[in-house]
């Protein structure tokens, strides 16, 4: 009986540094996301993220807190206001809206001692590191452009609407600047007719293309800066009997290929989130060990994730 309950006790003693090892070799981080707008294109990048989180680091414990401030600046202050107090190991913010605006928050996370990192680039001397890669914003708008001249006719007039989404969002002006640039810019017969920000969204860029279609009805090219705007032209479009605006929209989503597919949309921009999901999950990792301290704030952008989705090449 002494023999066998010393190989018990053993055994008991093997599984407990087994245990421990196995403990030492598990790594736990936490790590807070604070978006700005949890849109169809953001929710897609999310889960993809979450995705290469728990595929890619099988040695990692990784929790995730995930916040929506719905496009407002003040409430993603707030957001991440409440994610500091969950004392993370870092923050990626997520700042599609309010520009420098979120400086505070940023500076907040420096005080509290906890890396932050951020998703669109700002010109503030901020200490944030900049985690957002795998395509150019611009880059987006350059593939509008690309497509207008696949199908232009010198002998048209081309008179365009460009919905942006926000006054305080540099990802969305990139995105119209790309377009502008690449098409508008390049030939004589091109104009743009009238600007407005749709906020990201259906109803206000449906508002938007109600009123210019009335006011200027020679509009035949409405420029988005993602497939939600795009189904607000293309209801406004619709409403009115205008089948001869070319709509133009960005991330492929599920609402704009199926706008392409039955042909009220002319194309869209799509992004490879799995690329860019990827690229953002090692990033947020190395932020949380610390081992992108003095990287700097370099933008770090490629357009390889990037692809057309038309009716031809769908």
């Amino acid at each position: 009986m002494k023999k066998f309950a010393g190989i018990a006790l053993g055994l008991a003693a093997v599984a407990a540094m087994s245990g421990m090892a196995m403990a030492e070799e598990t790594k736990t981080l936490k790590i807070g996301m604070a978006w700005a707008i949890l849109d169809d294109g953001q929710t897609n990048l999310t889960n993809a993220v979450k995705m290469f989180l728990e595929e890619d680091y099988p040695d990692y414990e990784i929790e995730t807190t995930l916040t929506n401030a719905d496009g407002d600046i003040a409430t993603l202050i707030s957001d991440v206001e409440s994610q500091i107090a969950k004392n993370p190991d870092m923050i990626y913010i997520m700042n599609s809206v309010g520009d420098n605006g979120i400086v505070p928050a940023i500076e907040a996370c420096a005080e509290a001692g906890i890396p932050v990192g951020i998703g669109v680039a700002i010109d503030a001397d901020a200490p944030y590191t900049y985690l957002y890669e795998g395509f150019s914003q611009y880059a987006c708008g350059q593939m509008q452009g690309e497509y207008m001249e696949s199908i232009y006719d010198e002998n048209a007039e081309y008179k365009v609407a460009c919905i942006t989404g926000d006054a305080g969002n540099v990802a969305g002006q990139e995105r119209t600047t790309g377009f502008k640039e690449n098409f508008v810019d390049l030939h004589d017969n091109v104009e743009v007719v009238i600007e407005g920000e749709g906020n990201w969204n259906t109803d206000d860029s449906q508002s938007l293309a109600e009123d210019w279609l009335i006011a200027h009805p020679e509009i035949n090219v409405i420029a988005c800066v993602n497939d939600d705007e795009a189904q607000g032209v293309v209801n406004a479009c619709e409403a009115a009997g205008r089948d001869d605006v070319i709509i133009l929209g960005m991330d492929a989503s599920d609402v704009g290929k199926g706008n392409v597919d039955a042909g009220a949309q002319a194309a869209s921009v799509g992004i490879d989130f799995g690329g860019v999901a990827k690229a953002c999950a090692d990033a947020m990792v190395q932020c949380a060990e610390g081992k992108m301290e003095g990287t700097g704030n370099e933008v770090k952008l490629t357009t390889e994730n990037l692809f057309l989705y038309t009716a031809e090449n769908e």
